[in-house]
């Protein structure tokens, strides 16, 4: 198990690759948030992770709490979050670093990915939105969406991903028969057999990063 502290949670690992791991708008801990087993997850298949806390401590139980907390994060103390934890985990393991975000954490996932070259080797983005200069983008994508998300338009995904595509990244897009929020198993849209098809090829993706 991992360690919970005033700046995010650790899982250790004996591992090539670290993972920076986002969370979504309703907090790094509390009811609605299964950030700290997913970093566990991580460290039982290999991999150091690490979630910094984008809230300073405060959760939310409610969409509605998670919509005001989410509207309250600002894109460059974000930004400078992952920095951080990317170069905490480079301080303990010099291999490659990637990140990967849940909804809010998503699309913090990949604009981290554009923002910070050099610093990320990959971004994984789940129900996510990716936004902004695409054509930056120098580093691999996986990005998994559910196909009945009430949060997520289809369109801008199919959007995005038709101009990644036509701009030659190495982007791969999945698409899930599940709702937005499909991977946390404390929310009523986990979707089990999702879950685990996307959780595959997470692993293997990150597995793949060249050193």
């Amino acid at each position: 198990m991992g360690d919970l502290t005033a700046h995010g949670y650790l899982a250790p690992a004996d591992s090539r690759v670290s993972v920076v791991v986002l969370h979504e708008a309703y907090g790094l801990s509390g009811p609605r948030s299964n950030i700290p087993e997913t970093c566990d997850r991580l460290a039982a298949a290999g991999f150091r992770a690490l979630a910094p806390d984008l809230y300073g401590g405060r959760s939310a139980t409610s969409i509605d709490d998670a919509l005001a907390l989410m509207a309250t994060l600002r894109p460059g103390r974000a930004r400078e979050a992952v920095r951080t934890a990317a170069g905490v985990l480079r301080a303990a393991n010099a291999g490659p670093v990637a990140v990967l975000g849940f909804c809010m954490g998503g699309a913090l996932a990949f604009s981290a990915a554009l923002e910070l070259d050099g610093e990320l080797s990959a971004a994984v983005v789940f129900y996510g939105t990716p936004r902004g200069a695409v054509w930056r983008l120098r580093v691999p994508v996986l990005a998994h969406f559910a196909l009945h998300d009430a949060f997520v338009s289809l369109d801008d995904i199919h959007r995005v991903e038709a101009r990644l595509a036509r701009a030659g990244k190495p982007v791969t897009f999945h698409y899930y028969d599940a709702g937005h929020g499909f991977m946390n198993e404390k929310l009523p849209a986990h979707s089990p057999g999702g879950a685990a098809l996307a959780w595959d090829r997470t692993l293997e993706f990150l597995r793949a990063i060249p050193a």
